[in-house]
């Protein structure tokens, strides 16, 4: 991003921020809703394997939105520099 970054383009980024966040949010809720559920084809029973996976997804999304949210706080300081 260049020094010359209007506010309009700031405020831009940052919606955009805000609604990738939002998505995120959804998915990592969606995910942790269905952690631990049998599927359609289980018999009770959950391999490791499959656990791992999607508490590595989990954590990944986490890590995913705590970026996002510290980039959007440097968009907003910039934006409220520009003020």
């Amino acid at each position: 991003m260049s020094d010359d970054t209007t506010a309009e383009q700031l405020r831009q980024e940052l919606r955009d921020v805000e609604e990738e966040l939002a998505e995120l949010r959804r998915v990592g809720g969606d995910a942790q809703a269905r952690r631990g559920q049998d599927t359609d084809t289980s018999e009770g029973y959950i391999e490791p394997e499959e656990i791992a996976t999607e508490l590595t997804g989990i954590a990944e999304n986490e890590a995913i939105i705590d970026t996002l949210e510290q980039r959007r706080d440097r968009i907003q300081e910039k934006l409220d520099a520009l003020s």
